[in-house]
């Protein structure tokens, strides 16, 4: 349905040919399977079962640790770490859609100041704590490195220089979210595990434990993704690349519908940082003219953030 794509070059041709594989599929769903990524399973598999125990906790304890919008030091407002409970958010808000449903989704959600061992985050302070920190951090560092990698086949598909986007995206306040999704009950208005929306990003790396994600397609129509292997990522190119390309490259829409039993993911998102302009690319705009304007991705986060959370803009 969507095509798996092996991030892994035996020999420097092989490299453009996953590049275009990669652009092609950019163009078509926006969506693609990576493997050959060369992250060890342990991984992936220490995130989940880390966060799952936390998840586990007494709803009184999770609160203990509730999300923050801002960093331990102030200096993104809209930096998220901590817990979020069960019908505290709806992505419909991240798209401008208001009083839509919210969504039947716990989170726990951590930003790049993962990276400081020293920085104060909200993490239970026993081992328990202790091992999730180091499970989801040692998880964030991966996705950045398979985002870096993804990030550099896309400049090499466009004619760009390979660190075009290296360059506007290594200060980002990337982000990761863990997810558990309950399964259906009948004491649930519907079965919106998170509405339908799409993603403010360069590129979005998901993994999951079971089905329940949507993507549609371009005749509107919702197709299941599953993915059996936890440790393959679900690619997606955002908004940012939307916007560059003048919507040559496609952020399609996507949401998740409980199933019939339990399910987890991780999501990872990679930014860009806040002085990038985001501006289509000329080739783009050879024959047809740019839908969007320039802006700096500072200014376009705050008006995605000030949506989903609810708040007035302050520009």
């Amino acid at each position: 349905m969507i095509p798996v794509i092996s991030l892994h070059a035996e020999h420097p041709d092989a490299e453009r040919r996953i590049a275009d594989e990669i652009s092609d599929a950019c163009r078509t769903t926006g969506f693609f399977i990576a493997r050959g990524h060369g992250i060890a399973p342990e991984v992936f598999d220490d995130a989940y079962t880390q966060s799952l125990r936390f998840f586990r906790l007494p709803p009184a304890t999770k609160r203990e640790f509730a999300m923050r919008t801002s960093t331990a030091r102030g200096d993104n407002d809209y930096s998220p770490y901590g817990h979020s409970a069960l019908l505290s958010e709806n992505a419909y808000a991240y798209t401008g859609k208001q009083n839509m449903p919210s969504d039947y989704v716990e989170k726990f959600s951590v930003g790049r100041l993962i990276l400081n061992d020293d920085e104060e985050l909200p993490f239970p302070a026993d081992e328990s704590g202790a091992a999730l920190r180091i499970a989801l951090k040692r998880y964030f560092v991966a996705c950045e490195a398979v985002s870096g990698r993804i990030a550099e086949l896309l400049a090499l598909a466009l004619d760009l220089p390979r660190t075009f986007f290296a360059t506007r995206t290594d200060t980002s306040n990337d982000s990761l979210r863990s997810h558990l999704y309950p399964g259906t009950d009948p004491e649930f208005v519907n079965d919106q595990g998170m509405g339908e929306h799409t993603d403010g990003t360069l590129i979005t790396l998901l993994t999951q434990d079971g089905p329940g994600l949507q993507i549609r397609d371009r005749s509107g129509r919702w197709l299941d993704i599953e993915v059996r292997d936890r440790d393959s990522f679900i690619v997606n190119i955002g908004d940012l690349m939307a916007r560059w390309s003048n919507d040559e490259y496609v952020s399609t829409p996507h949401r998740v519908r409980l199933a019939d039993r339990r399910r987890q993911s991780i999501a990872f998102f990679k930014l860009a940082n806040d002085e990038t302009v985001i501006e289509c690319f000329p080739k783009f705009a050879a024959d047809r003219p740019a839908r969007y304007e320039p802006i700096r991705y500072e200014e376009f986060s705050l008006r995605k953030m000030n949506l989903l959370f609810g708040r007035e803009s302050a520009r």
